[in-house]
Formats: C-alpha cells, sequence, structure tokens
C-alpha cells in the first residue's frame, strides 16, 4: 500500500480537514490545524507532502520522524507539529481501516468503553448553532446575560440538564493588576459550586496569569475543591509551574499550547503537574500524544486531552482516550451540541453520520468501526458547506 494524494479541505465555519489516499482505495482523515494560522499550516502540509507521496502509510513511526527532520535544520514549532498531528491522525486511521481495526485496538485495545466529557461554562447559557456556523453566532439572550454569580450558576445548571456531569469554568486575570478580582472569581467558582454539589467535577481554567497572581487565585479556590486548575503560568514559563505547586495542594494541569513532549517531560520531572493536556491537533497527533501520555504515567499524572475544533480531532482524541489507563476526562468543543426533540444532546450533528451522543453517565460511546471509527455525513456536509469558511476559529 502507498499514499497517492494528499487533498485538503476548507470545512465551515474554520475547520481544516486532510484526506490521505493510498493506491489501494483507502482513505485516512485527520486535521491540521492552528487556531489563526489555518493557511501556515495548509502551507506546511503542502511542503511536508513529498515525503508522502509513494512512502507505505503503515510506517508512522518513519513518517513521523522523516517530517519533524525536514525542516533543514529548523525542527517542530506549532505550524510544522499542527501540519504533522494532522498527518498523523490520518495515518492511523488508515492502519485502522487496513486492518478492519479501531485505532484504540492497534494502541493496545480498550481500557475503557465509554469517555467522560466535559463542558466550558461561563455566565452565559449554553446554546446551539446551526452545523457549518460560528460559535460566535450567538443568540440575542446570550449577549445580554450579565456577568454575575447568579448567572454563571444558572448557566452551569443548564449545562447540567444537558447531561454533563463535569464542567470548566473559565476566568481571565492577566497581570498583577487583576489582584483585585480574586475575591469575584472566587464568589463565581462558589455559586456555580453551590448550585451544582459538592460532589460535581468543577474544574476552572485561569488562562495563564503571572504566577504570584495565580498562586493567590488557586490559594483561595482551594476550599472549593476544583478538579483542576488550568494553565496557572504563562505558556512559555514552564518552570514557574514548579512555584506554583510548592504553594498549593490542588491539582495543576497544562499543556494544550504545548509541541511535542519535550516540553511535557520538563514540567512533569518534578512532579509539579498533576494533569496533561496536549491537543492531537498540535502537539505531534496520536503518535506523539500516546508518548506524552506514557511520561505523565510514570509520575502518577493523568492526562485530559485539550480539543477546541472539529468532530475528526474529537474523534481521534476518543480513540487515544479508550486506550489510555491514565485517561482523566476529555475536554469537548461546544461549537459541535446539538439538541434532539426528545431532549438527547449530541456532538458533530452534521459533520458525522452517526454523532457521539452524551449519555446519561456523561460519557460517550467509543466507536468500534475501523480506523478512527467515524464516517462523515455527506449530506450533512453539503449543507455546512453553504457557510462561509473562515481563519478565526469557532
Amino acid at each position: 500500500m502507498k499514499i497517492t494524494r494528499i487533498e485538503i479541505r476548507r470545512v465551515p465555519p474554520s475547520w481544516v480537514w486532510l484526506l490521505i489516499h493510498t493506491d489501494d482505495g483507502r482513505v485516512g482523515i485527520g486535521e491540521p490545524y492552528l487556531e489563526g494560522h489555518a493557511n501556515s499550516v495548509i502551507a506546511e502540509v503542502e511542503r511536508l507532502a513529498p515525503l508522502l507521496i509513494g512512502a507505505d502509510p503503515m510506517r508512522r513511526e518513519h513518517l513521523w520522524e522523516e517530517m519533524y527532520r525536514a525542516g533543514v535544520g529548523y525542527r517542530g514549532g506549532p505550524i510544522t507539529l499542527s501540519a504533522i498531528s494532522g498527518i498523523d491522525m490520518a495515518l492511523w486511521d488508515i492502519a485502522g481501516k487496513a486492518l478492519d481495526a479501531p485505532v484504540h485496538q492497534l494502541l493496545g485495545g480498550a481500557v475503557r468503553d465509554r469517555v467522560r466529557m466535559y463542558r466550558a461554562t461561563s455566565f452565559r447559557p449554553p446554546y446551539t448553532v446551526e452545523p457549518g456556523l460560528p460559535y460566535r453566532a450567538a443568540p440575542p439572550s446570550a449577549a445580554s446575560v450579565p456577568d454575575e454569580p447568579t448567572a454563571w450558576a444558572a448557566a452551569a445548571r443548564q449545562s447540567v440538564d444537558w447531561g454533563f456531569n463535569a464542567l470548566k469554568l473559565h476566568f481571565n486575570l492577566g497581570s498583577l493588576e487583576s489582584t483585585n478580582r480574586i475575591d469575584s472569581v472566587v464568589e463565581r467558582f462558589a455559586a456555580v459550586r453551590a448550585e451544582v454539589g459538592d460532589d460535581f467535577d468543577l474544574a476552572v481554567d485561569i488562562h495563564d496569569p503571572h504566577h504570584r497572581l495565580a498562586i493567590q487565585l488557586i490559594q483561595a479556590l482551594e476550599p472549593l475543591r476544583p478538579m483542576f486548575v488550568e494553565e496557572p503560568v504563562p505558556q512559555e514559563q514552564i518552570g514557574a509551574i514548579d512555584h506554583v505547586a510548592q504553594h498549593t495542594s490542588a491539582a495543576l494541569a497544562a499543556g494544550e499550547r504545548w509541541m511535542g513532549r519535550w516540553p511535557f517531560f520538563e514540567a512533569l520531572k518534578n512532579r509539579s503537574l498533576s494533569v496533561v493536556q496536549p491537543d492531537l491537533a498540535h502537539a505531534g497527533g496520536i503518535t506523539e500524544c500516546r508518548k506524552i501520555a506514557a511520561l505523565a504515567q510514570a509520575v502518577d499524572a493523568t492526562v485530559a486531552l485539550h480539543c477546541p475544533l472539529s468532530p475528526i480531532a474529537l474523534a481521534a482524541s476518543i480513540q487515544l482516550d479508550a486506550a489510555l489507563p491514565n485517561f482523566l476526562i476529555q475536554e469537548h468543543n461546544e461549537i459541535l451540541d446539538s439538541r434532539t426533540a426528545d431532549g438527547r444532546t449530541l456532538i458533530g450533528h452534521g459533520y458525522l453520520k452517526d454523532p457521539f451522543e452524551l449519555g446519561v453517565d456523561g460519557c460517550v460511546a467509543v466507536p468500534s468501526g475501523p480506523g478512527l471509527g467515524i464516517e462523515l455525513d455527506l449530506d450533512g456536509l453539503e449543507e455546512v458547506s453553504r457557510h462561509p469558511w473562515s481563519t478565526e476559529r469557532g
């Protein structure tokens, strides 16, 4: 089996999909994308394509290294790793289809048959959009909601009613001038905690503030028992995680913007990080993220894959989740939610023939079909294609 062609598709609202064709008619699908840099990643895929044409798609490790070292002395970086990530997803999809097995079977077999999802929440109530529309196309009612603790509680309650039993709150603080906002952040987190109860899993993303500000905020949040505190330091300051960890007992999480295994090793070697969050579309695909998960397992850290992209990246993430012994929870991109007349929450409607369905346990089933386990909804995608495509994510 040989690779014959690489096809790029721009899928509304902002996704980039890649199809790898082989000489025996198989097609693997992946997602090479980087928020705000879609066209740059497409150009990088095109630069790497000559390395792939004529190659055996089953040699995934070899092709990963060939692509990674094809930078004329320059290696890695977000553009190259995002391109490699999408290609790698498609290669695993081809391998599963060639062997008539889901990817998780090729990774050692399923550790779980269902994957727990968590949803982002804020003071705005959850809503759905037509497939192909950006998530920012919110109804006017969502835009008019005040940023008050009661609104945060009400929004969380609605997400729970949709079937989620774990949520993540988002707060943007910035630098030290935001210390006067700590009490208001805690007040909002406390309102959600009171609404959903003490036995409910609530995480919080504080979006890489100054590390001194992070310490003050995390210490104030500790009595409310966050499942984890995400991005406690700027993404470039990996060593600062050690400093924050010395001042808190809360679980710290990071890694959505780290590329390859190397920054994860630096963050994990002193056991300061409890949850790693690589993104399959950025960190190096399934091939690299399974290695990152193994690094984490060596120091008793867990994995909560980052995934704010399309159903392709989500499907690839779920396949890896199924095979990880140290899996914690899977991030879910709320742009893909659809609600049925009978009250079910579907993820990927309009893109997948069989969308993921959120169960009463807050989980989705791991697909058992070959490769990534999904089939594209060609009729749905025809409707999606009527909307404009944008380089701005979601």
